[in-house]
């Protein structure tokens, strides 16, 4: 009797003690899911840009949805710049400005978009060691100077050395605008501040590629059953992130599905 009592005791210790491993296997997974996978992830991805390995690089990058989530980014660096070079514009430029937003901004942001994440255009980001940023900023002020941009905003002179004409005037005019009445007197006024202006925007200091460790992760967080959202500085000592980038798990891997940019 004595000894069925023992097995009587014994049996819920085991049962204890198999909970207690199974519990341990499942934190392990999660750990190794979360952490483990995710870090792997992303040292590939960096290794992936240090070797310039496109093939690996389009392995550990969702670039659909990297593009949308640099939309809003690009959107409103475009929209700023628009604005500066209506500005510049004067009255011409607000008389034009709601329907030039309407049919070129769309068309400008796509093309920056497109022009900007790809994988060669990431290698050489990360080589040259400028911020996204600085380079979303470059790429816009070159899109734009270019005639399928907002470049007719840059009045020039037909009258200067290698000037192209007014383009604003040719914009004006395929409104309906009379561009006699509206924009007379714009010929050469501000053209050099203008072209300068989009040349400073596209000249970028660039800089040694960064160190990134541990000091550079600000936060961490859980976007859902298969996300996670890392923000990382360039600067160690910085407070705040100057990327956010978002991991999801995705066709059976972690892969880089968003970057938000600290405009």
């Amino acid at each position: 009797m004595s000894r069925s009592r023992g097995q009587g005791k014994g049996t819920p210790l085991a049962k204890l003690l198999k909970v207690r491993s199974f519990g341990t296997l499942g934190v392990a997974a999660v750990a190794a899911f979360y952490v483990a996978w995710p870090l792997w992830a992303g040292y590939d991805l960096k290794s992936s840009l240090d070797e310039g390995n496109v093939a690996r690089l389009e392995q550990r990058i969702d670039f659909p949805s990297v593009r949308l989530s640099l939309r809003p980014a690009v959107t409103k660096t475009v929209e700023d710049a628009m604005a500066d070079q209506l500005r510049k514009a004067g009255a011409a430029g607000e008389l034009i400005s709601a329907q030039l937003k309407d049919t070129l901004m769309p068309r400008i942001v796509e093309g920056v978009l497109a022009a900007l994440v790809t994988p060669d255009m990431l290698i050489r980001i990360h080589a040259s060691g400028r911020s996204l940023k600085d380079t979303l900023e470059s790429i816009v002020a070159e899109r734009a100077s270019q005639a399928d941009g907002f470049g007719g905003l840059l009045v020039v002179s037909g009258a200067e050395p290698g000037g192209r004409g007014s383009r604003l005037d040719e914009i004006a005019g395929a409104f309906g605008i009379d561009t006699k009445k509206a924009l007379g007197g714009l010929g050469g006024a501000g053209a050099g501040t203008a072209e300068s202006g989009a040349a400073t925007s596209r000249t970028t200091t660039s800089g040694s590629r960064p160190s990134y460790g541990l000091g550079n992760i600000k936060h961490v967080s859980v976007t859902g059953p298969l996300g996670l959202s890392i923000g990382v500085a360039r600067d160690a000592k910085a407070r705040q992130p100057d990327l956010t980038a978002d991991m999801s798990f995705v066709g059976g891997s972690w892969k880089l599905t968003g970057l938000v940019p600290r405009l």
